[in-house]
């Protein structure tokens, strides 16, 4: 049960962090401010549809939805341990009200986190028995 209850937050958090990224950036360019570039925006509608519909997939208990999930967080995890390593850089075209590194490090915790938690075998367990 305690598993469960974790599948569902996170999935929910999922969500929300889809319809925000989404709804932010429409709103962005439905308020004419200054525009971003349009493949930063076609990154960041299509990074929020991944992550609304892995929330969606992981509250089905789908587990194509939980192997992309543990795939695509490494993968942020990794990009940001890059980054901090000014081993990539980006050119602030993904701006935010918050710092840059802050941001980032709230990245790293928060993916690892749901990582941590998503490998732990009753989590994954409720995933084989579903599919």
């Amino acid at each position: 049960m305690k598993s469960q209850k974790g599948i569902i937050v996170f999935g929910i958090i999922e969500i929300c962090i889809g319809m925000f990224m989404f709804c932010d950036t429409f709103i962005y360019m439905l308020a004419g401010k200054p525009s971003r570039p349009p493949e930063v925006v076609v990154f960041i509608l299509t990074t929020s549809f991944i992550s609304a519909c892995l929330g969606i997939g992981v509250l089905r208990y789908h587990i194509h939805s939980y192997h992309m999930l543990l795939f695509f967080y490494s993968v942020i995890i990794l990009s940001k341990a890059l980054i901090f390593g000014n081993i990539i850089s980006l050119n602030n075209a993904l701006e935010a009200q918050l710092p840059f590194t802050l941001r980032n490090f709230i990245s790293i915790i928060y993916h690892g986190i749901l990582i941590v938690y998503f490998i732990d075998p009753a989590v994954k367990k409720r995933f084989k028995e579903i599919a």
